[in-house]
């Protein structure tokens, strides 16, 4: 019997050993990450209805324009090493409030992008660059401080003129660009078919 409660409390000890080094991993892997908050700059002349990084929901950005939102939160090491990457979800549709067929329906994109190099935590700051490109810049700056080491905020071209809800021909069209949009909002990337991921600076393809 003797023998048999040493045997059990051997057996005891050694799950508790594997269960505290187990937590003790975890932690450490916790220790490891920190989480900020997500903009995105808009360099292009689409609407993005939304997008994700790393399934973190970031909002929509606007032609040309963004910087001025904040949503929360996306978790990432706190050490820069190489071979860090993100996977980034989107969606675009043509930013005339009056674009018909193909333009004016939302399409998906994902990419596989490297995270830039940062010395220290900050906003996680989601560039859309022309031709499908992205950079995702980590700083405690934003685009258009002397020490931010992105992009430049967007410009807008002279021959730009479209602004969704406010450039539509009829307070109608622009109802209707408003009540398409927030349909978009409630679409999950999940629904739509899987493609797989490609590393840039490969162009996303679109999902079909």
């Amino acid at each position: 019997m003797k023998q048999k409660r040493t045997t059990l409390m051997v057996v005891i000890l050694a799950a508790l050993t594997i269960m505290i080094a187990a937590c003790g991993k975890v932690g450490g892997q916790a220790d490891d990450m920190t989480a900020s908050s997500i903009t995105a700059y808009n360099h292009t002349p689409d609407y993005i209805h939304q997008f994700y990084v790393n399934d973190a929901w970031g909002g929509n950005s606007f032609a040309y324009g963004g910087g001025g939102g904040f949503v929360c939160c996306v978790t990432y090491p706190r050490k820069w090493h190489q071979g860090l990457t993100a996977t980034v979800r989107w969606t675009t549709s043509s930013s005339d409030p009056n674009a018909t067929g193909d333009a004016a329906v939302g399409k998906w994109h994902e990419a596989i992008v490297p995270i830039e190099k940062y010395d220290e935590p900050g906003t996680v700051q989601i560039h859309f660059l022309p031709e499908g490109k992205i950079r995702i810049i980590i700083s405690n700056f934003m685009s258009g401080h002397p020490d931010y080491p992105g992009p430049e905020y967007p410009v807008v071209p002279p021959d730009f003129h479209f602004e969704p809800w406010r450039g539509a021909a009829s307070e109608e069209e622009a109802r209707a660009r408003s009540r398409e949009a927030h349909r978009a909002l409630q679409v999950s990337p999940d629904d739509s078919p899987s493609l797989p991921p490609e590393q840039m600076p490969l162009y996303p393809k679109e999902r079909q």
